[in-house]
C-alpha cells in the first residue's frame, strides 16, 4: 500500500482526521504497515508492549466477553494502551485479509514531541469520545 492511500484512510478515521497533513504523512511513511489473513491473532489480549492499530484494508474484531465489535478501514484500536502505557484486555482477531498500520511506543513518543499539537487534539477526540459514553451510561441509568 503507497503512502498516499494510508493517507487517504486517515483522513476518514476518527483518531486522526483532525491532525496536520504534516503528522499524517509522518505517520503513514514511517509507522510499520503489517498483512494479516483471516483468522489471524493480530494483537493478543495483555500484550507485553502497547501500540495502536489502524486498519488500512480488511476487517478485524475486538473480541469481548459481551459480543465483538467490528473495525473496519481507518478504525483505530489500541490509542488508550500507549497513552497509559499499558496492554488492552481486548484480542485483535481478524475478520478477513486485509492490512494494519502500527504505532508503537516509541512512535507515539517521537509524534508526540515532534508535532505538540498531536496531542492537542488526540486529547480533544478522546474527551469526547469519554463524553459520549458517560451520557450514554447516564441515559441507560436513568
Amino acid at each position: 500500500m503507497i503512502v498516499s492511500d494510508i493517507i487517504k484512510i486517515l483522513k476518514i478515521s476518527p483518531l486522526f482526521k483532525m491532525q496536520t497533513d504534516n503528522l499524517l504523512n509522518a505517520l503513514a511513511f514511517t509507522a510499520e504497515k503489517k498483512p494479516f489473513s483471516t483468522g489471524d491473532l493480530i494483537i493478543k489480549s495483555d500484550m507485553k508492549k502497547p501500540q495502536c492499530i489502524i486498519i488500512l484494508e480488511g476487517k478485524a474484531y475486538i473480541q469481548r466477553k459481551q459480543k465483538p465489535i467490528q473495525l473496519s478501514p481507518g478504525s483505530s484500536f489500541g490509542m488508550l494502551s500507549l497513552i497509559n502505557g499499558r496492554s488492552s484486555n481486548d484480542a485483535l482477531i481478524a475478520g478477513s485479509a486485509g492490512m494494519v498500520l502500527i504505532i508503537d511506543s516509541s512512535l507515539f513518543e517521537k509524534l508526540t514531541s515532534e508535532f505538540p499539537d498531536f496531542t492537542i487534539k488526540l486529547k480533544k477526540h478522546l474527551k469526547e469520545n469519554f463524553d459520549k459514553q458517560a451520557s450514554g451510561m447516564r441515559k441507560l441509568f436513568n
